[in-house]
């Protein structure tokens, strides 16, 4: 094969067993498939979980990366509603839109779903190149950067999350644990539903780039005590709203949370907890988990980018070229090489990996 038949794509093959390949070009071949040149990907909580084979759910041999925007370069005969040199933010997440998961609004659990999700069981986007279908872009507005573009997925998740809360009240004590992307993104989500969030996180580096990028409005503190003390005036004040980016801190927070509060936890980490049924009913608790897109929530978070209402390319800490792919993962405290996963050590949030697509005028 020539140069002009190839592309480059980061392979995994096992956990700590990546490895950037040739391999054939993608071209669209359907009659609505839709070819993306890539110019960036986000990395996820999830492709560090994969990587490190903390979540094992990625088929060998699969391209990582979902969270991505591109320019069109080639379409089906069918295709419409893009044309090729479009600028297009990408829904990784396919479904199928008749099984009873979709039809019932819950489309980020379809049963055809295996097979489908970008970067898990489909290739994804830490690639040159991805193909998709018509339906799972959206063209992104001239003035909005393809790097800001490219939080749109995790906002979407975010979105979902945001939309099962039910506060007791507006005034209600609202806590994020965790100043990872998810967790700054909540905290402004939040701040549409009426609340007044405030985050802990205890690794100073990302404290500190959060206390940069987070609306004044919304305070970030080193701990829990500190928050208490310093924001809700009481340091006992029970939690009505808990959002654990984190994974780990269901059972120690349970017994703090108020009567009529709700616990959200989104992390993928595996966790065991021992929690009481009968408190759980005689405080009326919600433990509440979310995961993906939902229903019309990546179009929802696709509005709140290109509106502004969410400034997410403030999240934007690094962009990195595809080729220094471990130095990427590094920032966030993913040493491949090392075989080890510690938390960042740098002044870190999203790290875009570009692939070359990059339009002129987005400088890294």
């Amino acid at each position: 094969m020539t140069p002009h038949d190839t592309m480059t794509a980061l392979k995994f093959r096992g956990p700590w067993d990546m490895a950037l390949t040739e391999v054939p070009r993608l071209h669209a071949t359907g009659p609505d498939d839709v070819v993306v040149d890539i110019a960036y990907t986000g990395i996820c909580g999830t492709d560090l979980g994969v990587v490190s084979g903390s979540y094992p759910v990625a088929v060998p041999g699969v391209t990582l990366g979902h969270e991505s925007t591109g320019i069109v370069a080639e379409t089906g005969p069918e295709v419409t509603s893009v044309t090729v040199g479009d600028r297009v933010v990408i829904n990784p997440t396919p479904y199928c839109g008749v099984c009873r998961m979709c039809r019932t609004n819950r489309i980020n659990h379809c049963e055809g779903k295996h097979g489908t999700e970008s970067g898990i069981s489909y290739d994804g986007t830490y690639a040159h190149r991805y193909r998709t279908t018509s339906g799972f872009l959206r063209r992104v507005p001239d003035h909005i950067p393809l790097r800001a573009a490219a939080l749109t997925e995790p906002l979407s998740c975010v979105v979902s999350g945001v939309r099962k809360l039910t506060p007791p009240s507006l005034s209600a004590h609202t806590v994020v644990f965790g100043a990872g992307p998810l967790g700054l993104l909540y905290a402004w989500a939040l701040t549409l539903k009426g609340l007044s969030p405030v985050v802990v996180e205890n690794a100073p580096a990302r404290l500190a780039f959060a206390t940069k990028v987070l609306p004044a409005s919304i305070p970030a503190f080193a701990s829990l005590d500190e928050a208490r003390r310093s924001h809700f005036g009481d340091p006992a004040a029970p939690l009505d709203v808990v959002v654990d980016t984190t994974s780990g801190l269901l059972e120690s927070l349970y017994e703090e949370l108020a009567p009529g509060g709700t616990f959200l936890s989104i992390g993928l980490k595996s966790r065991a907890v021992s929690l009481d049924a009968m408190h759980l009913a005689d405080r009326s608790l919600s433990v509440i988990g979310s995961i993906d897109s939902l229903h019309g929530s990546f179009d929802e978070a696709f509005h709140l980018v290109t509106s502004g209402r969410i400034p997410v390319e403030r999240l934007v800490s690094h962009v990195v070229p595809i080729a220094d792919y471990e130095e990427a993962f590094a920032l966030l405290g993913c040493d491949i090489p090392g075989r080890t996963l510690t938390g960042a050590g740098t002044e870190s949030c999203k790290v875009l990996i570009a692939s070359g697509a990059e339009p002129a005028g987005e400088e890294r």
